[in-house]
């Protein structure tokens, strides 16, 4: 923001040196960026905050250097000249989107001369960076710079019945703007329009058909609030940029438009001649209310850790136009529509430390760094790191959100989405990590990477039926390696994060995954997610050429089955004897049952037992497969001998051909 000296004394005295005046903005949190003297003038190029944006105009930082140094503010006092005939018999305003465009106002100058604008304004243009280009458009860009107020002059005879619509634009329109640029529009854009077509986009630039040009004799004033985030997206989508929306997308002062649109016309008539029509066509939504807030000197000095008396507090907030009045304790300050971002107490707490001097703040000598031991949730953390990365996985990091089709998928139809307004596409937050996994593995495989393994621990937000999501952490994990490999992963974490706990793993069919190619993940009983074959329809949606395995628990029950104590065993002294067995058995019998009948035989000796791999095929008869385990055993008190082992084995053997006619496979 380019800001001109001499400009700025025409509302404010100001008394300080070049550095004087540099240093106090900096002081109150504005940063010089550089300074450029000369003979006529000195010009400051001033960094706004965003959160700032009464101060993108001359009017703004003169006000603030007033409150700053505690000399008076003179803003202009403008005296419109006699009017003839009425603004609303000449013009109307249609607002058909009061949440785009709040307020709207238009005043109509007939019979100018459009020509060269005089020295002074020009200079004053210049000052800032900007050219002249007639006495009609150089006003309102000498406005704009004042009250930080874009505006926008129309020839009222370009407009199709002389009116004006805010409205939409309709998907497939398309305007020229002033600058040449042909724009094609959607209807997420807020337009300026006449009876039939475009004129302007809206709080960015006109449109070359209605601009003012050396013909033009009737002119249609601008002064309008616009919603931020609706310039700002259509800013970017049409790569259309200029001062007005840099203004609009900070927000505009909603009583000062109207100030700065009699100012304009005050001046359009100075420069330009003309007759003013009486009154304006003010299309405004819901008129503003003042909010107020409460300041208690006794928090400033809680806040700060430095006192600052009370009575300067409230000369203070005097000075900053808050017309602060006691009640209570404390103050009740009435905030200027200038200060939007004056919300809360914490807010007047800053501004008064800001003007105080933040060197007032003590500095200690010395900074203390209490060390904190890093909590369970993060030791959990750093071991499911190590898991993952020893299995052969990386971690990703996606973004929360994600299409809301997708979300189906995985039997949520309605995942929690935000207004469509603020996203359009990929708007839903994940309810589960396998949808952005998945979108990963797409990336992937459009840059040539197929053989992949990702997994990720973050938050996912499933609706839970009520006014919040059910947000948890989860852990997820995708690969296309086989899925015997996936469970083993699955099983290996669970090993590290909870070893006291009891992990189940049964077949169960899971949204998302093939039916038959998936199971349930249990820790003592409890399922904390699914493991599976991600489905062919999945694949589909994701446009993978390859199939994955993937897995979801639910990170924040692992962590909770982590607390459970495992038992202490003393290291063993005597060697374990192992003995392999493949047994025979149908079809349908399971791992589960297996495991289970040998659990179920009472043998001290017995201290592991270790599924091994699958069989189907020659010589195994079809209809039969082949399961081979190991079988551990070991003795606290001495070294086994093969008898005592080869007992115990058989005990097995007889129990698995009792229960499911099962055959040693020789």
């Amino acid at each position: 923001m380019l800001v001109s000296l001499n400009w700025l004394t025409d509302y404010v005295d100001i008394r300080l040196s070049t550095a004087e005046l540099c240093s106090a903005l900096m002081g109150a949190g504005f940063n010089i960026e550089s300074v450029q003297e000369n003979d006529a003038d000195v010009v400051i190029d001033l960094e706004v905050t965003s959160n700032r944006p009464d101060c993108l105009g001359h009017l703004g930082v003169a006000r603030e250097i007033a409150a700053i140094t505690g000399v008076p503010f003179n803003p202009p006092i403008t005296a419109l000249p006699p009017a003839s005939g009425k603004a609303s018999d000449l013009t109307r305003v249609d607002v058909h989107d009061s949440g785009l465009c709040p307020r709207y106002t238009a005043r109509v100058i007939r019979g100018v001369h459009v020509g060269a604008s005089p020295s002074w304004l020009v200079e004053r243009l210049e000052a800032v960076g900007l050219r002249s280009i007639n006495n009609i458009v150089d006003v309102t860009n000498f406005v704009l710079m004042e009250y930080s107020q874009p505006l926008h002059a129309f020839d009222l005879d370009k407009l199709i019945e002389q009116r004006i619509v805010v409205r939409r634009a309709r998907d497939g329109e398309t305007i020229v703007s002033i600058d040449g640029t042909t724009c094609r529009l959607d209807e997420q854009m807020l337009v300026i329009a006449d009876a039939k077509h475009p004129v302007a986009v809206a709080g960015i630039m006109g449109g070359l058909a209605s601009e003012v040009s050396n013909k033009t004799v009737n002119v249609l004033i601008e002064s309008a609030q616009f919603d931020p985030l609706c310039i700002r997206r259509t800013s970017r989508r049409l790569q259309l940029a200029s001062p007005s929306n840099y203004r609009f997308e900070r927000g505009v002062d909603p009583v000062a438009l109207d100030a700065a649109s009699q100012r304009a016309c005050k001046l359009i008539v100075d420069v330009a001649g003309g007759q003013l029509a009486a009154g304006a066509v003010d299309v405004w939504a819901k008129p503003w209310q003042a909010p107020v807030v409460t300041l208690r000197p006794h928090r400033t000095t809680a806040v700060l850790g430095v006192e600052i008396a009370r009575l300067q507090q409230r000369e203070i907030l005097d000075r900053l136009g808050l017309g602060p009045r006691a009640e209570g304790d404390g103050f009740l300050c009435t905030i200027p529509s200038h200060r939007a971002d004056l919300t809360r107490e914490i807010d007047l707490i800053e501004e008064i430390i800001r003007l105080a001097g933040y060197d007032r703040i003590p500095v200690d000598a010395a900074v203390s760094h209490p060390v904190q031991p890093r909590s369970h949730v993060q030791r959990m953390r750093s071991a499911v790191s190590a898991v993952m990365s020893a299995a052969g996985f990386d971690e990703a990091v996606t973004f929360a959100f994600v299409d809301a089709a997708r979300g189906a998928l995985f039997g949520v139809d309605k995942p929690v989405c935000v207004d469509p307004l603020t996203r359009k596409t990929h708007n839903a937050l994940r309810p589960t990590l396998l949808i952005s996994l998945l979108e990963a593995c797409k990336n992937n495989q459009d840059q040539g990477t197929v053989d992949l393994s990702l997994y990720e621990l973050a938050a996912v937000f499933p609706p839970s039926g009520g006014a919040l999501p059910a947000e948890h952490l989860e852990l997820a994990m995708v690969t296309r390696a086989p899925l015997r490999d996936l469970r083993g992963a699955v099983e290996a974490l669970a090993a590290r994060l909870a070893p006291a706990a009891e992990v189940l793993i049964t077949p169960a069919d899971a949204a998302g995954m093939e039916k038959g190619q998936s199971a349930a993940v249990a820790l003592d009983g409890k399922t904390i997610g699914h493991v599976g074959l991600v489905a062919a329809d999945v694949l589909k949606a994701f446009d993978l050429e390859h199939a994955f395995s993937a897995a979801a628990l639910d990170f924040e029950a692992l962590v909770a089955a982590s607390h459970k104590a495992r038992p202490y065993r003393p290291v063993p002294h005597f060697p374990a004897v192992r003995r392999d067995l493949s047994v025979v058995v149908d079809e349908p019998v399971t791992w589960a049952q297996i495991a289970a009948a040998i659990g179920s035989i009472d043998q001290p000796l017995r201290v592991g037992l270790d599924y091994v791999t699958t069989y189907r095929g020659k010589p195994i008869e079809p209809g039969k497969k082949s399961l081979t385990l190991t079988l551990t055993y070991r003795s606290d008190a001495e070294t086994l001998r093969s008898e005592q082992v080869d007992a115990q084995v058989a005990q097995i053997v007889s129990q698995l051909n009792e229960r499911f006619a099962a055959q040693l496979r020789s």
